[in-house]
């Protein structure tokens, strides 16, 4: 149940269990966020849309939402069931995604997108914030790559998903379909997930009072090493962003291939190649941060790095099977810093502020990543259709390298910093009988 504690006394098996379903509940949140990207054209079509009115709808209509909610639901899951919430959000978003099918036109759809960006806000926080307190730093990268699994797989069976769907029940009933899912995963939610006591396996078990939440925001940012792991993460979300949502229209536009066979196509060679990162990333950044805990810092930046070249070489060529076969290169490399990011970002949080902490990075990737990339995206390529017609989008996706590249040297510096900055974090969760608010 939802209020029975969860410890380590319940074996590895068990708790990777619990892991592996708050990774479906992520795997929903990121299918249901980025199903639309397999689902613009249909959609621009039947409404008339322009790219900038696609890239307000992608962009802003979730992020502004998320990023007003992210934090009180933080807050709430601090002090209430971290589980109980993720559940009711979960319910909700799969509500608005339903709806979505429902729209008669633009208004509706940006309604849709609204209530769905302001339930996802209760999705990742409180259930990284889970998962940290069932596993202590030696294995938390690890099992953060199997929670980060379902983000993964979301990308991989969003396009696959929608593909398939699109032709036999249209744009309309796949977000029906879609967004019904959220159901049956709720009873799982609650059947095998308990809500874990905070801190115990960090021998850091806290009062239940919190930390006011100026002072929890003024303590995170501090740490220096916190403060580029943020920066790092609102670059990387912000060209990812732009990337997951506006990939598909590229290949359509660019190279005319259809949803229904684009989708297998992105999945082969964007999904597995991230999944697979995933899985191998979580896990080797615990083999090696047992002997450093740099290695967090430097597997982010050395996938950030690779990610340049890669990327440029997938939008400078133009043969259709080239550009896919290019495009298993950055999805692989963004795979493998998935797991050292998540605990990097928790290790760097005290106990009794992890929620807090997560959503202090997913609302400034949010506003930013979510937000202004595919909308600037879009907006670029807008402009830019003037000069170069269909493979405007094309010139635009250049944007995102020298993103990545200063995401990379963000991800550098933090190892100046994190020896320091992680002793500081465990004498914050040493405090924590501070007065509750």
């Amino acid at each position: 149940m939802a209020g029975a504690a969860a410890t380590p006394d319940q074996g590895i098996w068990r708790r990777y269990c619990a892991v592996a379903v708050i990774g479906l509940v992520l795997l929903l949140n990121h299918t249901d966020r980025l199903i639309l990207g397999i689902l613009i054209e249909p959609i621009r079509q039947e409404f008339r849309l322009t790219d900038g009115q696609l890239g307000l709808l992608t962009g802003p209509a979730f992020a502004l939402v998320y990023g007003f909610c992210v934090f009180p639901i933080a807050r709430l899951a601090e002090r209430k069931s971290r589980v109980a919430i993720v559940t009711t959000c979960l319910l909700i978003w799969s509500a608005a995604t339903a709806g979505a099918g429902l729209a008669t036109g633009f208004g509706i759809l940006m309604l849709s997108r609204m209530i769905l960006g302001s339930a996802e806000a209760g999705g990742i926080s409180p259930s990284m914030s889970v998962v940290s307190d069932l596993f202590p730093a030696h294995q938390r990268a690890g099992a953060m790559s199997v929670f980060g699994l379902g983000a993964t797989a979301g990308v991989l069976l969003a396009p696959l998903i929608g593909g398939a769907l699109m032709p036999l029940v249209g744009w309309r009933g796949t977000f029906l379909i879609v967004g019904l899912a959220g159901i049956p995963l709720a009873l799982l939610l609650l059947l095998f997930v308990r809500e874990p006591q905070r801190g115990r396996v960090d021998g850091l078990v806290t009062t239940s009072a919190i930390i006011p939440f100026t002072s929890s925001l003024r303590r995170l940012v501090r740490r220096r090493s916190y403060a580029l792991l943020l920066i790092g993460f609102v670059l990387v979300s912000f060209a990812q962003f732009a990337l997951f949502l506006w990939l598909p229209s590229f290949f359509q536009r660019s190279y005319g291939i259809e949803p229904a066979a684009l989708g297998p196509k992105l999945a082969l060679y964007q999904g597995l190649p991230l999944l697979a990162g995933n899985i191998i990333g979580g896990f080797v950044a615990d083999r090696l941060a047992r002997h450093d805990q740099r290695w967090l810092a430097w597997l982010m930046m050395l996938s950030s790095t690779i990610t340049v070249p890669a990327a440029a070489m997938l939008f400078a060529v133009h043969d259709e099977n080239i550009a896919l076969a290019m495009l298993a290169a950055p999805s692989l490399a963004q795979g493998l810093s998935a797991g050292a990011g998540y605990a990097l970002l928790q290790n760097l949080s005290a106990v009794h502020s992890r929620a807090t902490s997560t959503a202090l990075v997913a609302f400034c990737a949010t506003i930013v990543g979510v937000g202004l990339g595919p909308l600037t995206l879009g907006l670029l390529s807008q402009f830019l259709s003037a000069r170069f017609g269909p493979e405007s989008l094309r010139c635009a996706f250049f944007l995102i390298c020298p993103i990545f590249a200063a995401a990379a040297l963000c991800f550098g510096s933090i190892t100046r910093f994190l020896k320091d900055d992680l002793e500081d974090a465990r004498r914050d969760s040493l405090s924590a009988s501070a007065t509750a608010i």
